[in-house]
């Protein structure tokens, strides 16, 4: 999702972008670079998106930007993970759970005038879901991931039943499909701008009904969004303009706010977040705790097909000394995938630090003298790994104290995201920020299946499988959690992925910025921020 660039480069690009666009924004001369008019506001964001095209993207770098540009049938609400109305007003279900229907707000159109009703949403419903659609053509290295996992394996067919009513009809009940259905990858595009630019082109050319239009993407550098004044949330958006500069370093970011050339940053340094704190002229806010990192084994490569080994690794890292170190007093050891306050929860105690153990495991599976391998490291900051780097060399030094000799890789993240795809990755650190409200977010999305040809799908274990699926079509909180907390118990004691930890996330801002609400999968809608 970027390339490594010196400020100054980045400076020089964006100088040379803000002239090519008539001075959208004010940048002067000097290296110092970005300046922002009244109403504009920039966010200091980690790394870029790989599309404008939310639904075959599932990363949190592109969700960010779309949340403003778009809208799904339902959202989250501002700041928590219960479920309200959006492109929909009402829904219900059928007694069998087969049909979802769905009232639709009247009255919005999309940002090139295309009227938003049944025929629109059944138009995107259909090129997501039908493979033989000429608009279900993606870029390489893309597929509707979301798509595939949530909804495919129970989707029938969309139907219009009137102008403003929608039916979801399916071949299985889909417990969390209201949930899942507030993923900004279900979020939809105006019909009109996917028939002129093409299912490929509309990532770059993105069309929506949200509270932001999109004017330009300056690639690795800055993405800048103009207000929808036809947004149909009464009063909003505030602000005319939003930029959304890419900044992978942490401390530049951090500099760059306090210089007051962007009004607010996410995942900044732990030690910035106390300088802030002290700071007069900045206020630190917080996202919840919605977040799990964990290291993942590419089961298919045969060193890790020997639980010992794998158990080895996760007795071999002192999680807690990690954390304590790196997490600036945010962080939460990990000892399971989904963060704490999520039903569903496995009843377990986490993986013991224990290297004498592990060294007697890797002695048991032939390995008394330790190994070599390539251990992959996240190149960006996320909630859950703050710092990818500091703390996968932290994992490196801890492994090596039993003989485990991790080479330290990365890449840039567009091709990360896409190699871990893969089986390029021996082991690799990887992550998630919920999405939703319900289980099937975590368990469903990293345990849906096994794939021989991919480091990410590379656990082959039906058991797992099976109780994941039946999860989705149980009826009732307590029957479903009881099947999501079974499937984790598994999966930990198989030593799948080594939890590391949850963060409750700073977002550091200037006091002028008001209406910013952290929000729990990290997206945050600025159709409410204002500037004073």
């Amino acid at each position: 999702m970027r390339r490594h660039m010196g400020i100054g480069a980045t400076v020089a690009t964006l100088a040379i972008t803000t002239m090519l666009v008539g001075g959208l924004i004010a940048v002067p001369g000097s290296v110092t670079g970005w300046a922002a008019a009244p109403a504009t506001f920039i966010w200091g964001k980690s790394g870029e998106a790989d599309t404008l095209d939310s639904p075959i993207s599932t990363s949190g770098e592109t969700y960010a930007v779309t949340t403003q540009i778009f809208n799904a049938l339902v959202r989250m609400k501002p700041g928590g993970t219960d479920i309200e109305p959006d492109l929909a007003t009402s829904w219900s279900v059928s007694s069998d759970g087969l049909t979802w229907t769905f009232k639709l707000r009247q009255g919005v159109t999309f940002q090139d005038g295309t009227p938003w009703n049944a025929a629109a949403a059944k138009f995107n419903v259909d090129r997501w879901a039908d493979a033989k659609n000429p608009l279900h053509t993606v870029p390489q290295g893309f597929v509707y991931e979301y798509w595939n996992d949530f909804m495919a394996p129970s989707f029938q067919e969309a139907r219009v039943v009137d102008p403003y009513t929608l039916q979801f009809v399916l071949t299985k009940p889909n417990a969390p499909l209201i949930y899942n259905l507030s993923i900004i990858a279900f979020s939809f595009t105006s019909p009109a701008a996917l028939q002129q630019y093409g299912a490929v082109g509309s990532g770059q050319h993105p069309v929506g009904t949200g509270p932001f239009k999109f004017v330009e993407w300056a690639h690795n550098d800055h993405i800048t969004l103009e207000a929808n004044p036809s947004f149909f949330r009464t009063g909003l958006p505030k602000l005319q303009r939003v930029i959304m500069r890419v900044m992978p370093d942490n401390a530049a970011r951090f500099l760059a706010l306090k210089a007051g050339e962007i009004q607010a940053m996410e995942l900044p340094n732990p030690d910035d977040v106390k300088a802030a704190a002290a700071d007069p002229n900045l206020a630190v806010i917080y996202r919840p705790p919605f977040n799990t990192g964990w290291l993942r084994f590419n089961m298919n490569d045969t060193q890790w097909q020997d639980k010992r080994v794998r158990e080895a690794v996760a007795l071999a890292i002192n999680r807690k000394a990690i954390v304590d170190a790196l997490y600036g007093g945010y962080g939460i050891v990990a000892d399971q995938h989904m963060p704490p306050g999520m039903w569903g929860r496995a009843n377990v105690s986490g993986y013991p630090y224990n290297p004498a153990m592990a060294k007697q495991l890797l002695a048991e599976a032939g390995y008394p003298n330790g190994f070599s391998f390539d251990f992959w490291y996240l190149p960006i900051a996320r909630a859950y790994f703050p710092n990818g780097k500091d703390i996968g060399t932290a994992i490196a030094n801890d492994l090596g104290q039993v003989g485990i000799r991790a080479q330290l890789m990365t890449e840039d993240w567009t091709t990360y995201g896409h190699d871990r795809n893969t089986n390029k990755f021996q082991m690799f650190m990887i992550g998630w920020s919920g999405d939703d409200g319900d289980p099937d977010d975590w368990l469903g999305f990293f345990f849906p299946r096994y794939d021989a040809t991919n480091a990410y799908l590379s656990y082959n274990n039906p058991a797992v499988f099976d109780l994941v699926n039946r999860a989705k079509v149980v009826s009732g909180q307590a029957a479903r959690a009881q099947l999501y907390a079974q499937a984790e118990t598994m999966i930990l004691n198989d030593y799948r992925d080594v939890p590391i930890a949850h963060s409750r996330v700073p977002l550091l801002l200037r006091k002028n910025v008001d209406g910013l609400v952290g929000q729990p999968n990290g997206s945050e809608y600025m159709e409410t921020v204002s500037l004073h």
